[in-house]
């Protein structure tokens, strides 16, 4: 990769990182593109990112142009040098007076651009203020005026960087609260925030999973290959279940799904009976295959409230299951019923 193809990526990926190409107008940067236009006396004055082929302008003053092609900008010759760069005649200039704005409106004579250099080195854009008449140049302290200008906007894009990383964090922190880190599912907490959106006195069912023979596949081919196990399983869950469903992983081989809507005996039976003819398939996990089962409890509740006793009454019918086999469903009346029936 040449230098400047380095240089080319370098300036993409700040840009990325500012997360500003495309955006709309900020007071902000409008109020330094304002305050430049005012120091200066000169009717334009353009903040330009390199974006591609062409300079956008995030805030301009006197422009109507929101971006210009890189060829022949008076831009691309401070981004190049990466220190004040200066025109004081494009006219006489025979690098700059084809050039579109200067042959053609808006007719500039004047540039003077300071170049917008981040932290890491990376020049990313420019501050540049221009005027139709030509100048003599610019004395030492207005240019260094400009290079504070484009200094301070740099530094608003820093702290933009920063507040977007914190909101990233953030999220990321929520997510790692209510969801499991392996499988990426919702854990409990989630599942109770879930179940709490639902309205009052609206019928809730809960299936308690828990796989069969999963034990002996972790110890037969290690745990590395039982939490790849345990991903397939999620992935499962989520390509069988209906998209009302709600499923979470509640520890080790446990999993809960909690549906709602009518007949919810019906809904999940059904529900049941797809999910273990899912999960009874032949697992291959990296080059190892496995067989596992599922077996199902299922309790109803007449409110969402009642979603921990519900998970209660559907782990009971789960050893339900088991006890009658594995790979199969029992509800919680049923289960109660038959130990009323031994007892």
């Amino acid at each position: 990769m040449s230098q400047m193809q380095i240089e080319e990526t370098s300036r993409a990926d700040v840009l990325r990182r500012y997360a500003i190409i495309n955006t709309p107008p900020e007071p902000n940067f409008d109020r330094i593109t304002r305050m430049a236009a005012g120091i200066f006396g000169f009717p334009f004055c353009a903040l330009a990112f390199v974006d591609g082929d062409r300079f956008w302008f995030k805030s301009t003053q006197g422009l109507q142009a929101t971006e210009m092609w890189r060829d022949r900008a008076f831009c691309q010759e401070t981004i190049r040098r990466q220190t004040v760069f200066v025109v004081p005649d494009a006219l006489a200039d025979p690098q700059f007076s084809n050039a579109p704005v200067v042959s053609a409106a808006p007719h500039v004579r004047f540039y003077a651009g300071a170049p917008l250099i981040t932290p890491s080195g990376t020049c990313i854009g420019s501050l540049c203020v221009l005027d139709t008449q030509r100048q003599d140049g610019l004395s030492a302290d207005r240019q260094f005026i400009l290079t504070d200008l484009a200094a301070t906007v740099v530094e608003l894009l820093e702290a933009r960087a920063r507040q977007i990383a914190l909101v990233a964090t953030t999220q990321e922190i929520a997510y790692l609260a209510t969801h499991d880190p392996l499988t990426g599912l919702p854990n409990r907490r989630h599942l109770t925030d879930l179940v709490g959106t639902m309205k009052a006195g609206e019928a809730i069912a809960a299936l308690y999973l828990d796989l069969d023979g999963f034990k002996s596949v972790n110890d037969r081919f290690g745990h590395a290959i039982g939490d790849a196990l345990l991903q397939q399983v999620a992935a499962r869950l989520r390509q069988v279940l209906p998209p009302d469903a709600t499923a979470a992983r509640l520890g080790g081989d446990e999993f809960a799904v909690i549906l709602g809507g009518p007949d919810l005996m019906k809904k999940a039976a059904i529900v049941a009976q797809g999910v273990i003819a899912m999960l009874g398939q032949t697992y291959h996990v990296e080059g190892c295959e496995a067989d596992i089962g599922v077996s199902i409890g299922i309790a109803l509740a007449d409110d969402p409230d009642r979603l921990n006793t519900s998970l209660r009454l559907s782990d009971i019918a789960l050893y339900s299951a088991k006890s009658q086999g594995r790979g199969c469903y029992r509800f919680a009346h049923d289960a109660a019923a038959a130990i009323r029936k031994t007892a």
